[in-house]
């Protein structure tokens, strides 16, 4: 069964592509090589990446109670004393270890 198919194939191949059976396969695997690098620079990868697994979940927000936008700009990170404050969707994070 395996033999009649590659039979038929070394007959199809040429009469289709113009191309002999060794050629076909070559430029086929040619075509394959070059999708599998292209798509893994620009396309997603199931696997996750060495730098997502190395990073951490955000810290517990700090607790400041009610804050003004004048009140955070005070650690805003330019007094090395003071701990480098952000706030995202109304809760307030310690960002300090990421400067």
């Amino acid at each position: 069964m395996a033999l009649q198919l590659w039979e038929a194939l070394k007959e199809a191949i040429p009469i289709y592509t113009g191309l002999s059976p060794a050629t076909f396969f070559t430029v086929l695997a040619l075509a394959l090589a070059v999708y599998r690098v292209a798509s893994g620079l620009f396309g997603s990868s199931d696997r996750p990446r060495e730098r997502e697994e190395e990073s951490q979940p955000l810290p517990p927000p700090v607790q400041l109670g009610e804050s003004t936008e004048e009140k955070l700009k005070q650690y805003d990170g330019t007094d090395p004393k003071k701990p480098l404050l952000m706030a995202i969707k109304g809760q307030i994070y310690d960002v300090s270890l990421n400067r």
